[in-house]
């Protein structure tokens, strides 16, 4: 462009595109983050179904292979820490990130806690459910980062991947649960009521989550999921057995190690599903950066057009659309085509950001879901001093008992509690 200085309006034009450009590109590092947490938390669950088999019973010979988890584990964790430690500057600097750096704290001190568990694994020196509920706090920390991250998102497409990736790991994660959970019935040979419970609440949780999965997936990786059907009638044949079971009823304890297997069979296959929707992730962000790149590029080009020509034709004009009816060509006829082209690119912009903002709000849904639900724990947690997987259960009750959603369950308890507050 010449040395004649660009009007406003054409500056804010651009200055429109360059923020979804920036909006973008902050996208893709919650989308690297995403994918980093999701292979962090497969190690993480893979040590925990480990740690489980070998406190309830398991061979000696399961330390060395729990010590080779805690190596991968290790390693993946020194891969999200660096990856933090880059996102640092530029999240501090934004404006109403403390949640997310409050997140960002959480999840690593409850990583910072994971060498001295580990310790007191090795040497026998913590009892499974302890052992357990400790992993799923740090998998569940690791998590939350990524849904706080989320919901800075402001790209439809890539947002509906983004939900369904993050419905399926928490699914999968829920998985794990009940591997650890059926490992500690099998082992003593029967299940209690308030476990056969459990099992049935963590069932109905998973299927919920997969749901949301299945409405915001791609083709290809619903393709992925059907193949891994056989897996999952196998983990509910070994479930219906348990529900069967009781003190009068046993099994063979050994049965312990054949869930074990079968429920670590299906959620190792789940990985895959798993890396096929984080690489969809990403390449759709990048895609989007790189289209949103070349639009800014030609929108700078023409806008730097009208302004060159604009600058030898009365130019004050060109920006005065609202002092005459837009379909009246002005009285010296001079201008028409720049002005409607300009009116053009406005009026596509506005019109493709409404149309971007109502399948956002759509893609958004399971985002706001899932915040609903943590700030009604956490309101749960600061009333009545209960510990946080015990709020969590509470709101999960609650929404079996009452044949509703969690959802609902935790828009009913912010209403009682706020108001009361």
């Amino acid at each position: 462009m010449s040395a004649y200085a660009m009007p406003p309006t054409l500056r804010f034009l651009l200055a429109a595109r360059r923020s979804e450009l920036h909006g973008l590109e902050t996208l893709a590092s919650t989308c690297e983050l995403a994918t980093r947490v999701s292979k962090l938390a497969h190690v993480l669950q893979k040590e925990r179904g480990c740690s489980n088999l070998y406190l309830c019973g398991g061979q000696d010979a399961l330390r060395q292979t729990l010590s080779g988890l805690s190596s991968d584990a290790s390693a993946v964790e020194e891969e999200v820490r660096r990856f933090l430690d880059r996102l640092e500057p530029d999240v501090t600097r934004s404006a109403g990130k403390a949640r997310l750096l409050n997140c960002v704290a959480y999840a690593l001190y409850r990583l910072d806690e994971l060498p001295r568990l580990r310790g007191r694994i090795r040497d026998r020196r913590v009892v499974a459910e302890e052992a357990g509920a400790a992993f799923t706090k740090l998998i569940a920390s690791l998590f939350a980062l990524v849904f706080e991250a989320a919901d800075s998102s402001l790209d439809a497409g890539v947002t509906q991947l983004l939900v369904a990736l993050l419905n399926f790991m928490q699914g999968k994660e829920l998985c794990g649960q009940e591997r650890a959970h059926g490992v500690m019935g099998y082992t003593a040979g029967f299940f209690t009521e308030p476990q056969k419970a459990r099992l049935l609440e963590l069932a109905d949780l998973q299927k919920r989550c997969f749901d949301g999965f299945a409405q915001c997936a791609a083709p290809d990786a619903l393709a992925a999921w059907e193949q891994l059907a056989p897996g999952a009638g196998q983990v509910q044949r070994l479930r219906d057995m348990a529900l069967r079971t009781s003190d009068a009823a046993r099994v063979d304890a050994g049965l312990a190690e054949v869930w074990f297997g079968v429920c670590t069979e299906r959620i190792d296959a789940m990985r895959a599903v798993e890396s096929l929707l984080a690489e969809a992730l990403t390449l759709q962000c990048h895609r989007r950066i790189v289209e949103t790149r070349a639009e800014l590029d030609n929108h700078r080009l023409l806008l730097n057009r009208f302004a060159d020509q604009a600058r030898d034709d009365a130019p004050a004009m060109l920006f005065k659309l609202q002092g005459r009816i837009l379909d009246v060509p002005p009285e010296d006829g001079v201008g028409e085509e720049m002005e409607r082209s300009i009116l053009d690119l406005m009026r596509e912009q506005a019109l493709r950001l409404r149309q971007s903002d109502d399948a956002l709000a759509l893609a958004r849904g399971a985002l706001e879901e899932r915040k609903r639900v943590e700030r009604a724990k956490w309101l749960l947690v600061s009333r009545y001093g209960v510990s946080e997987q015990a709020a969590h259960d509470r709101l999960q009750r609650a929404a079996m008992d009452q044949r509703r959603s969690l959802d609902e369950i935790a828009r009913q308890v912010l209403i009682e509690l706020e108001a009361t507050s």
